[in-house]
């Protein structure tokens, strides 16, 4: 429990009222009682922890740090915790309420004054700048989370296609041969780690680019595996061409895939299109949203171009 560092007030002197001294009463001067001593003989350990809401042990650990060493009752040796100690100990928790680590504590104790104080004080408020930067960071992540999220059932929802124009999109291509899909967490955990990406799972969709030629166990193999991700700070080692694209969401398993292929072809066809490269699909709610396979949303986009034209997008 933090404890606010307190001040005890010093007496205020007599003020004269009317020429009269106050705390005078009837002609005759009335005594001022003696302040009373809130700590006499000091306090035992187990008082001490009690005060602060804190255990026997913690002050143990202050000791051994050197933070508060009490003075020891020379008759049985136990330990007196006096005012000097009870400033400290204020301090202590205050400064570990803000964060500060017990070697920062130390080398303040150690050192301090006015301007060491100042100095502190000061680290914490970049501190807390630096905190508040980085998880409004998160935060922003979390939003476009939610935003992925509802987008992507709402398009599930709709079942319809459309063509859209696509910018060139960075991925991380993490094989360009069949990976198991229970592997891709894996080869997901380990890109990062040979690249040093800061890549955030709830916000980085898996990709693959399909083989419609064949298929295993009911879905489409993978030509390759990617991770999409549209973090300002990502690049990646591979891109998703620029140009037109059709793209169809469905909701279910990804043996769904086939028959949203299908279902896509054909609209591509009647709407005056054709089909110049290989589907790309997209893992938008998966095992890392949820347990449920029935849950899962997925999206096909196919690069398309009308059907008069010649120059189709060029495979990355």
């Amino acid at each position: 429990m933090p404890v606010s560092i307190c001040r005890a007030r010093k007496p205020l002197p007599c003020t004269r009222v009317g020429g009269c001294m106050e705390g005078l009463r009837s002609g005759s001067e009335e005594v001022m009682p003696e302040p009373k001593r809130l700590i006499d003989r000091g306090c035992s350990i187990k008082e001490t922890a009690k005060v602060y809401d804190t255990t026997i042990d913690t002050l143990y650990y202050y000791e051994r740090l050197g933070l508060v060493v009490p003075e020891r009752n020379p008759a049985n040796g136990y330990r007196i915790y006096g005012p000097h100690d009870f400033a400290k100990l204020n301090v202590i928790f205050e400064l570990r309420s803000m964060g500060f680590s017990f070697d920062q504590m130390k080398r303040y104790f150690d050192h301090r004054s006015f301007s060491s104080t100042m100095e502190l004080m000061g680290y914490e408020m970049d501190r807390i700048d630096q905190q508040i930067a980085y998880l409004s960071s998160v935060k922003a992540g979390i939003f476009d989370g939610l935003k992925l999220y509802t987008q992507a059932v709402a398009q599930a929802q709709a079942d319809r296609m459309t063509i859209e124009r696509k910018p060139e999109r960075p991925c991380a291509l993490i094989s360009s041969e069949l990976v198991y899909y229970d592997d891709i967490p894996f080869a997901f955990a380990r890109y990062m780690a040979d690249h040093h990406e800061s890549l955030r799972a709830l916000r980085t969709l898996t990709c693959y680019r399909v083989d419609t030629s064949s298929m295993i166990n009911g879905c489409f193999p993978a030509k390759a595996i990617m991770l999409y991700c549209d973090a300002d700070d990502f690049h990646g080692n591979y891109r998703l061409p620029a140009g037109l694209y059709a793209g169809y969401t469905f909701k279910g398993s990804f043996a769904g895939c086939v028959p949203a292929y299908t279902k896509l072809k054909g609209k591509i066809e009647r709407e005056g299109y054709r089909m110049c490269g290989d589907p790309i699909e997209f893992c938008l709610i998966g095992e890392y949203e949820s347990d449920d396979f029935r849950e899962y949303v997925s999206r096909i986009e196919i690069p398309v171009e009308p059907a008069g034209e010649s120059v189709g997008v060029a495979q990355g």
